[in-house]
């Protein structure tokens, strides 16, 4: 925890990018056991819902720093999710068509899905009124 108090007032970004590690390596690691076993598509989904979960309450409360995690805010998050979900299972499909491990292909993907995912984040779900 005291990392998180040297990034307290450092930013949104960097909250981001601590919560976002966290994130990532539980959704991840999610994702890479499942893609073992089952296909892409319920491996993605799977991995999606861990890292809704976790990342809804942290995100908005501890990173953009709402006071109030609204319905609407939840419904926004759950789109942008979906919006996620979507198009990690299409990328790394494509990235698996060019003859890219499945496993591989997702991890390629983190910095990109990231990006974005902090992006909408910022600029369409945690907006503050």
């Amino acid at each position: 925890m005291r990392i998180l108090r040297k990034f307290k007032n450092n930013g949104k970004k960097r909250l981001f990018l601590v919560f976002g590690l966290y994130n990532f390596l539980i959704t991840n690691l999610v994702l890479q056991v499942l893609l073992l076993f089952v296909p892409i598509f319920i491996s993605t989904i799977i991995s999606q819902f861990v890292n809704l979960s976790f990342g809804f309450y942290f995100y908005g409360k501890k990173v953009f720093k709402l006071a109030k995690l609204t319905s609407l805010v939840i419904k926004k998050y759950v789109l942008l999710a979906l919006f996620a979900w979507i198009l990690n299972t299409l990328l790394i499909k494509l990235l698996v068509n060019y003859g890219l491990n499945k496993n591989l292909s997702a991890m390629l993907l983190v910095p990109l899905m990231a990006s974005l995912s902090y992006y909408f984040q910022n600029k369409f779900v945690f907006v503050k009124d």
